[in-house]
């Protein structure tokens, strides 16, 4: 490129100049001559020290990945019939981990014919959903996925701005300490249960067959059978048909 636009050190636009004098100026003052838009006609260079331009680079790049927070996603597990004593807890449990900047997955798991109630899961996420309004918005609404019904909570920007707070993650601690007394452990309660329903499903299934005839029930059965096929035959024959 035989000519470029050039910024000097100070941020003066030099205009446009011969490249091997834009070399000179950033030799004669002991900097370098950096190429900032290739794209343009002519191309843009800029007279800096390129060593510290990468150092305050790193710097700012280090200071901005210090202030991202990752936001995790954490779990909460319900029943059908998990009791309103116990689903206080669990809400409790979803505030604090939306306080502390985190997504919630709330799984409602069926097992059973339980999944033919689904108003049932509805009204109990409802319930979650109205017991953190103040904290998250509804990311996911309930849905149904196999034999769980999910909802996913985001938290506010708001409550996003207040989860570094101290007061914040002392209220946190308080409160889980307060449940932990109480017999309620959110780390454990937080662990994925087991996907096996079938013991239980078997079981309903079993107490769902009918119980084994005698012998004299099955001759019995089977003479009804005869004579109900009897009776058909004769209907059929009075009006014609095959």
């Amino acid at each position: 490129m035989p000519q470029v636009r050039l910024i000097a050190a100070d941020g003066a636009n030099k205009g446009i100049v011969d490249t091997r004098d834009a070399l000179d100026m950033a030799r004669s003052a002991h900097l370098d001559l950096v190429e900032v838009a290739p794209n343009a006609d002519p191309p843009v260079c800029r007279i800096i020290d390129y060593g510290r331009f990468l150092y305050e680079k790193e710097k700012k790049d280090r200071a901005a990945k210090k202030s991202q927070r990752i936001i995790d996603v954490k779990g909460v597990q319900l029943r059908p019939k998990t009791t309103d004593h116990h689903l206080a807890f669990k809400i409790r449990a979803a505030r604090r981990f939306l306080m502390q900047g985190n997504k919630v997955k709330v799984t409602l798991r069926f097992r059973g014919r339980e999944s033919a109630h689904l108003h049932v899961a509805r009204m109990m996420l409802n319930k979650v959903v109205d017991g953190v309004a103040d904290l998250a918005v509804v990311e996911v609404n309930p849905n149904v996925e196999g034999r769980a019904m999910l909802l996913i909570l985001a938290p506010t920007a708001a409550t996003l701005a207040n989860a570094h707070l101290r007061s914040t993650q002392q209220a946190v601690e308080a409160e889980r300490a307060a449940d932990k007394a109480a017999g309620y452990d959110e780390e454990v309660e937080e662990a994925e249960p087991d996907d096996d329903d079938d013991g239980e499903d078997e079981v309903e299934m079993k107490e769902e067959q009918p119980a084994k005839l005698t012998p004299e029930q099955e001759a019995a059965a089977r003479k009804q059978q005869n004579r109900e096929k009897r009776a058909q035959k004769l209907a059929n024959e009075q009006l014609g048909l095959p």
